[in-house]
């Protein structure tokens, strides 16, 4: 995961090792060019809907991250620890948009995804991982993951996600 972040940045990885003494490991990030980020708080270019948010992740602090991400911007955000959960909740409530994890304990993200496209093929999904950069743009696709998040990533980041797909798809009933 490590690796990943840092080359997201730009960045690369050296590490020396010594056997029966240790590592080190040299992270080097080129310097900022003086772009920033938007603020977390800063308003969106379009008006965006509320939806109902289905959080899949067995581990409860990163559902309760994403769940402050969210409901600041008026969605309603449902939690399950676990794929089987996840969708035995979905044969109950209605939901606009679903965001998983990938390696969870029993059903992973990817058997989310599979059984999502089966049975609530009409639903985005979208992957929250922090293997991003390593996933296939094609396999995801074919899986039914409309988006990627990769961690770590802004509130911002996040929040432009769920609006893209909730402004492409039809509102629920």
């Amino acid at each position: 995961m490590s690796w990943g972040i840092v080359k997201r940045h730009g960045g690369t990885i050296e590490i020396e090792s010594t056997l029966g003494l240790g590592s080190v490991f040299m992270i080097r990030l080129p310097i900022s060019t003086g772009d920033s980020a938007p603020e977390a708080g800063e308003a969106s270019s379009r008006p965006v809907r509320s939806g109902r948010i289905l959080v899949i992740d067995d581990e409860e602090g990163v559902r309760c991250v994403l769940r402050d991400m969210l409901t600041p911007c008026g969605h309603t955000v449902l939690e399950a620890a676990s794929g089987e959960a996840g969708l035995a909740l979905l044969e109950n409530e209605a939901v606009d948009v679903i965001l998983t994890d990938i390696s969870m304990p029993g059903m992973s993200g990817w058997d989310v995804a599979a059984a999502c496209q089966r049975r609530f093929p009409h639903i985005p999904l979208g992957f929250v991982t922090g293997w991003g950069d390593r996933l296939d743009p094609q396999e995801t696709a074919r899986s039914g993951v409309r988006f990627i998040v990769s961690k770590p990533f802004a509130p911002a980041d996040l929040q432009g996600h769920v609006a893209n797909v909730l402004a492409e798809s039809t509102p629920r009933d």
